[in-house]
């Protein structure tokens, strides 16, 4: 079995002062929509296409939930934030530049 690991590139956990809990990460990726969020710059699109052919050769995904932000200082529009948080099992976010 391969293993894919995530970087994290923040300095650490969030002081969070709220009592938001997020789900758990599911224990695998088989039959996960992915969602593909890209900022519209560069080859940050093509790169996430790449990303998920190599995920979708170690599990069995669903097609891909695919998101071109506006601009890279902005969030997803309403309509694709609702995609989003209601399709996506996991999200990957690149950005080009």
């Amino acid at each position: 079995m391969t293993t894919i690991i995530g970087l994290d590139p923040t300095s650490g956990p969030f002081d969070r002062t709220d009592d938001h809990v997020f789900p758990p990460r599911p224990a695998s990726l088989d039959g996960a929509v992915v969602a593909l969020v890209a900022n519209g710059l560069g080859e940050g699109e093509l790169f996430l296409d790449a990303l998920y052919d190599e995920m979708a050769k170690l599990s069995s995904l669903q097609a891909p939930l695919k998101v071109v932000k506006g601009s890279v200082s902005i969030p997803p529009d309403p309509q694709d934030w609702r995609r989003l948080t209601e399709e996506a099992t996991v999200a990957v976010t690149g950005f080009g530049g």
